[in-house]
């Protein structure tokens, strides 16, 4: 493994796939054991997008039971526990620890599109070699995908503070920060992430054969009307 490889690290933030406590905007299209059934495939898949040689770490809130689980399910990553806060206080110990580990670049995408291509991934770490941020749009507003250059923190820290999180003016927002703190900032093409039951639609459209989620979609044998428009 080489070094420009070795020292880059995909952060994934998931949660434990537990009933009544995952995807519960899904609801009533899945039920709470559906929901939870379909989102530990999401969380499969979402860490399989680490190109080759790169290590994958899973940042998950902390419930009983969660990193014993997490563990045996990805004997082959680091499961670390976020700490309580706004979003924005997760993305910058998840950051700051790879850093200080000595981390080169880092890449953090969520678990809530698991039709994600894999390139988009790839091209998130190739821009952070011409710029100190990547970010990876997301058709609601947000992002799904935020990239930085450690050599840009901890300057990069104030992107995150006072975020507008969950809402549609997200990515707009963070671009307008990138540009305040003098950070070149890289985007990705657009994609989608599955919340509610209208999102469906697409994604099974979307699926890839083999993956986690198409084969957890078709275990649950469930109807899914045409998306509108």
């Amino acid at each position: 493994m080489n070094r420009e490889r070795s020292y880059r690290r995909l952060l994934v933030f998931g949660r434990l796939p537990e009933p009544g406590y995952v995807k519960t905007r899904l609801h009533p299209e899945l039920t709470r054991e559906e929901s939870a059934v379909l989102y530990e495939a999401f969380l499969d898949d979402a860490m399989k997008l680490a190109p080759d040689g790169i290590a994958a770490e899973l940042w998950v809130p902390d419930r009983p039971g969660a990193m014993e689980r997490l563990g045996s399910r990805y004997p082959a990553a680091r499961i670390r526990l976020q700490p309580e806060g706004l979003l924005g206080d997760r993305l910058d110990m998840a950051f700051a620890r790879a850093f200080d580990e000595g981390v080169d670049c880092a890449v953090a995408v969520g678990s809530d599109h698991p039709t994600l291509p894999l390139d988009f991934v790839v091209r998130a770490f190739d821009a952070l070699a011409g710029s100190p941020v990547a970010l990876g749009p997301s058709l609601d507003g947000g992002y799904y995908a935020v990239g930085l250059r450690g050599s840009a923190w901890p300057q990069a820290r104030g992107l995150f503070a006072g975020a507008p999180w969950s809402t549609s003016g997200l990515f707009a927002w963070t671009r307008a920060r990138a540009a305040s703190l003098r950070l070149d900032c890289a985007e990705l093409p657009p994609w989608y992430d599955v919340d509610r039951p209208a999102d469906l639609a697409r994604m099974a459209g979307d699926l890839t054969e083999g993956s986690a989620t198409a084969g957890a979609w078709a275990r649950l044998a469930l109807p899914t009307a045409a998306p509108e428009g």
